[in-house]
């Protein structure tokens, strides 16, 4: 569900003050939760992000948690994107230079220490069939080659806007599965972005705690035994039937069927 004319304005407006603003990177994770149309869309593939999903700190490791996360899939492979956000005051170079800041270093790092996780097989192995596995569906695709890839929101684009050597300096620390962006560019193109289920992973099934229905896809594919959500988006589920459209072979509207079988989260 695309955001409209007004929406994106006042997104746009309240992006942008924040920006100019001095927070916490939670103020900014937060805005993003509740806007997710500002989610990055990197390395997203022709079938979009997958059931319209995007995991709040999903678990890597005690100390791994990526900021955001999402699949994204073709028919032959998936990508599986791991956003990492600073915040908007966070320096590229340092005053006068063009030699690295310490907080650009400090997310580089951060990116590194995953890329160095999953080099472990055991671990890359028990995140794609263990983590998400529930959603990694339909079980046809299961077997398609799953392919680890990294994004870096950090910065504004006004300190290297219109100097080739410093753009040439951030983009040399990129690399084919990894892309750096500045939170600038998460307001590009609003009017083209979905609106994403924000979810987050339990031990045993998965949330997802936006309010607003999206899409169905999710509930036609996943178990539900394995999902729950909140009473709110329920509720929208029913009051959007005219929307769906997946068809059970026996007859009748699959959400008829499987949204009973959804359990009840709180936020």
């Amino acid at each position: 569900m695309r955001l409209d004319t007004g929406e994106i304005k006042k997104i746009r407006e309240e992006f942008m003050r924040l920006m100019d603003e001095e927070h916490p990177e939670q103020i900014y994770q937060k805005y993003m939760e509740d806007n997710t149309a500002l989610i990055p869309r990197e390395f997203v593939q022709n079938h979009g992000i997958h059931f319209d999903m995007v995991f709040r700190k999903i678990s890597l490791a005690r100390d791994y948690a990526p900021d955001f996360f999402y699949l994204s899939k073709s028919s032959a492979d998936w990508n599986l994107v791991l956003i990492e956000i600073e915040k908007p005051r966070s320096r590229y170079f340092k005053d006068n230079s063009n030699d690295l800041h310490p907080e650009f270093l400090a997310g580089l790092d951060q990116i590194a220490r995953w890329r160095a996780w999953f080099d472990n097989s055991a671990n890359f192995t028990g995140f794609v069939d263990g983590t998400i596995a529930p959603v990694r569906v339909p079980e046809m695709m299961r077997r398609n080659k799953c392919h680890i890839k990294y994004v870096l929101v950090h910065g504004r684009r006004s300190e290297f806007e219109g100097n080739e050597l410093r753009r040439g300096l951030i983009r040399a620390r990129e690399a084919d599965d990894f892309h750096i962006i500045s939170f600038d560019s998460l307001l590009e193109s609003l009017h083209t972005k979905e609106s994403l289920y924000l979810c987050v992973r339990k031990n045993e099934h998965v949330e997802i705690i936006s309010k607003k229905f999206i899409d169905e896809s999710v509930f036609s594919w996943m178990d539900p035994s394995q999902l729950k959500i909140v009473n709110e988006l329920r509720e929208d589920i029913i009051r959007n039937k005219s929307r769906w459209y997946h068809h059970r072979s026996e007859g009748g509207m699959v959400l008829d069927h499987v949204l009973p079988k959804v359990g009840c989260c709180t936020v």
